[in-house]
């Protein structure tokens, strides 16, 4: 009974509860009604029967003294106008009757009114009633002097107190159902007011958990503690759904991180080769073929380094966006990370539709961009390599179109270059390349070789140049125009080149220990070292700690390498020169220098390229060309420096124009420190021998 009570809804439980409440308040209340009804009945009618039983004692106790039963007869008589009274007698004290009175219509046969009623013993002044009944009676002794002579007898008339009473219990039995259908219809009332609430605020909850739907609300019907329960759980599912939404944010935000870059919104490398996956599974189950194309952008370094990252993120996404634009809404655009983008072209008829693709990119690539209210240019080369072709995995197709595309780069950029087998080849000698470049500097496997510039006067040496050589132990020399490409490519330019200031330094610092004469020792300086913020930091740091003097130590710089973000160059230059270093430009007549930048720089010397020096003899323009570069330096007071002279035609005419030095095989090509030295021992006594 208790289990399927706890069992039932909160409805049915409220109702029982105030049902049975209520129940119990009514009927107790009831109940002490009525007793005291009965009560009170009790003791009026007792208080004045005994009253009258007194009166018709202290009457008739003369005519009981005398045995006058009329006289008697007379006192009982005169009750006959009470109707309370049903009977009455007067006994003697022996208990025999002396005198009684009967209500008119009153029935003897049930009258228990006799002698034999009264108590044995009067031994006290008041009769008791006892009950409501019928055979309800009152006594009272007649006392006379003390001596006890009689006793009255009466019985009450009860039946209209029955009725009366009877008319009670109905009123109270109808008093009592009224007050439970109102007790009712209250509960009804009060728990619709707790139940209906609690049981939309189950039902919401009930339904967020099915749907997950956080959005959900319960209503509020009051302002008391149902109200505030529900005020509660609705702001707590508020701030559910602010968390939900913001995890969910957060996912999506993570989700796209994980595929798209963020800088672009292009789908990244993970994204890239999902999709390319899918397409090389339909395009075998179609035989057809898929294109994938690897873009890089040109000299994008440079942009970074001289207008900043800011400028170069910019561009990137002018990049993309003109990528988006060329392609097909079926193909896929994906930036691999720093200026690299891939293309992925699915369902190809004819594989050379990719380098029509292809043209049309580094055409659109090369348009002006106007980043910050500056013209931007810049050019890019790209790779294609076809599926199933030349390969049949991601992971091919991806290393052959960077293949590719490094092909493209080394034949001049700004082109495109389909993958061929002895591209791939050719990689793996790069790649090899590559890694043993990365230890040659930790392995000290560098070394330097020193070409001395002599006075095309006299013959005699001025200075010196330091170029860079590889003794690889396993290969053999490797020439610097194999591995410094790869080095700036890599970066690796900057911990070489200074190596190559801190090799010279310490050199030109043990000649001088040896007590040889000293020439000032020029090193190249590639555009990407020069540009680095703290590369006069670095020049200072070095000859710092080897102690050689600033006037032994020539930089030198090609022309190409000024001509960007003229400004700061002009303000390192000033810094270098202000230190007494030598500053050179190097291959002269290769760039887009004019004369009115070129007097702008700090600079020393100027040296012609080696290409005009091969051909002035033999070919009237390159001829032309020498002449007005020596012709300009001597109008800027710039000493000249003719490169790669190899023949006494070559000299005579640098000669004839007023060239101050040469450099070149004529007179010696570069050498090892121990031969350089020796060299330097026979130009001393030359020398010697020329002023004796």
């Amino acid at each position: 009974m208790i289990t399927a009570f706890y069992n039932t809804s909160l409805k049915k439980k409220l109702m029982t509860i105030i049902l049975l409440t209520s129940g119990v308040v009514l009927c107790l209340t009831s109940a002490a009604f009525i007793i005291n009804e009965m009560a009170t009945f009790r003791r009026t009618i007792s208080e004045e029967l005994l009253s009258l039983a007194d009166i018709i004692g202290n009457n008739s106790s003369a005519a009981i003294m005398f045995n006058d039963k009329k006289a008697a007869q007379e006192t009982l008589n005169s009750i006959s106008a009470n109707p309370r009274v049903l009977a009455a007698r007067i006994v003697t004290k022996d208990g025999e009757l002396f005198v009684e009175y009967l209500a008119p219509g009153a029935d003897r046969s049930r009258l228990k009114i006799g002698a034999e009623e009264a108590p044995a013993e009067a031994a006290g002044d008041a009769g008791a009633l006892w009950g409501l009944s019928k055979e309800v009676r009152i006594w009272k002794r007649i006392v006379v002097d003390g001596t006890h002579i009689g006793t009255v007898v009466i019985q009450p008339n009860m039946q209209g107190h029955i009725k009366k009473l009877n008319l009670f219990f109905a009123i109270a039995a109808l008093v009592l159902l009224a007050a439970f259908l109102i007790a009712y219809f209250m509960s009804m009332k009060l728990q619709s007011l707790i139940s209906v609430p609690i049981m939309r605020l189950a039902e919401t909850m009930k339904k967020v958990s099915e749907e997950k739907d956080y959005s959900l609300r319960t209503e509020k019907t009051s302002k008391d503690e149902i109200g505030s329960l529900i005020d509660g759980f609705n702001e707590m599912l508020t701030e559910v759904e602010e968390r939900d939404e913001a995890l969910r944010q957060h996912q999506d935000h993570l989700q796209r991180l994980a595929h798209f870059d963020d800088l672009t919104g292009l789908p990244n490398r993970a994204l890239y080769c999902d999709r390319l996956s899918q397409a090389l599974f339909q395009a075998d189950r179609a035989t057809q073929k898929v294109a994938v194309m690897f873009v890089d952008l040109d000299c994008f370094k440079d942009i970074n380094d001289t207008s900043g990252h800011r400028v170069g993120d910019l561009l990137l996404k002018d990049v993309a966006a003109r990528l988006q634009t060329i392609v097909r809404v079926s193909d896929t655009v994906a930036r691999m990370g720093g200026d690299e983008f891939t293309i992925l072209l699915p369902n190809l008829e004819d594989p050379e539709k990719a380098s029509l693709v292809a043209q049309k990119i580094l055409q659109n690539i090369s348009e002006v961009y106007q980043v910050e209210g500056n013209d931007i240019y810049i050019t890019a080369s790209a790779g294609i390599t076809i599926f199933p072709d030349d390969g049949k995995t991601v992971d091919d197709l991806l290393k052959n179109a960077d293949t590719a595309m490094y092909h493209a780069k080394n034949n001049g950029r700004n082109v495109f270059q389909f993958f061929s087998r002895e591209m791939n080849v050719k990689m793996m000698n790069r790649l090899d390349l590559q890694n043993n470049l990365r230890h040659a500097l930790e392995r000290n496997e560098f070394v330097l070789y020193y070409q001395p510039r002599i006075n095309i006067a006299d013959r005699c040496i001025t200075s010196m140049e330091a170029l860079i050589r590889w003794p690889h132990p396993e290969k053999g020399m490797i020439m610097p125009d194999r591995f410094i490409p790869l080095a700036e490519e890599t970066g690796l330019i900057v911990p070489i080149g200074e190596w190559v200031i801190r090799a010279a330094c310490l050199q030109i610092r043990k000649w001088q220990t040896q007590g040889n004469p000293l020439f000032p020792v020029a090193v190249n300086v590639s555009a990407y070292q020069f540009r680095r913020k703290n590369f006069t930091e670095t020049v200072t740091e070095i000859l710092e700690e080897t102690g050689v003097s600033p006037a032994l130590l020539e930089i030198e710089l090609t022309e190409s390498a000024i001509m960007k973000d003229v400004d700061s160059v002009i303000k390192v230059l000033k810094e270098l020169n202000s230190l007494g270093i030598i500053i050179s430009i190097d291959d002269f007549g290769t760039g887009y220098s004019s004369l009115s930048q070129l007097k702008r720089f700090p600079i020393d010397s100027l040296k012609i390229d080696r290409s005009f020096i091969a051909n002035a003899t033999t070919n009237a323009d390159d001829r032309a060309i020498v002449i007005a570069i020596i012709s300009m330096a001597h109008s800027l007071g710039l000493n000249i420096i003719a490169e790669g002279v190899e023949t006494e035609m070559q000299l005579a005419l640098l000669s004839a124009q007023g060239c101050q030095e040469m450099q070149g095989y004529l007179f010696s090509k570069p050498l090892p420190p121990d031969l350089l030295t020796q060299l330097l021992h026979d130009d001393r006594e030359r020398k010697i021998q020329k002023n004796n």
